[in-house]
């Protein structure tokens, strides 16, 4: 209505095809805990890693129920890991017993020496250990 060609919108928010693909996989991948928290992993490996897993934490916010969303992927050794919430979760202070920091509904953190499956063990435990201190 305001002259905006939305074809052209649609091509500034293309992705290439190996970050389409990891953020199929995260998807794929995701388990859901207590009917309101995601956690995921790609074991795909794409040079845009850490943007992909971001993308894919928001994205997965859209889910109904969902209040979290912690997603894992690995680049260059280095284990990152993605957290998003719709505020009622403080994922800040679960990034924060593994190292990592950033805003209540924002956060992250990065692990090393360390496998995708065992960083994605420590974050589980995480989450439940919050659940129960929830109760």
């Amino acid at each position: 209505k305001a002259g905006a060609d939305t074809t052209e919108v649609k091509k500034l928010f293309r992705t290439n095809v190996e970050d389409f693909k990891a953020k199929a996989e995260i998807i794929s991948n995701t388990k859901i805990i207590d009917d309101r928290i995601c956690i995921s992993y790609a074991r795909t490996h794409t040079d845009n890693m850490n943007v992909v897993i971001a993308q894919a934490a928001d994205e997965l916010l859209t889910v109904k129920k969902i209040e979290a969303s912690f997603i894992l992927g690995e680049k260059n050794g280095t284990i990152f890991i993605s957290a998003r919430s719709l505020g009622k979760i403080n994922v800040h202070v679960l990034m924060e017993k593994i190292g990592g920091g950033g805003h209540m509904d924002i956060a992250g953190a990065q692990l090393e020496g360390m496998s995708i499956g065992e960083a994605y063990t420590i974050v589980h435990r995480i989450i439940e250990e919050y659940l129960r201190e929830e109760e």
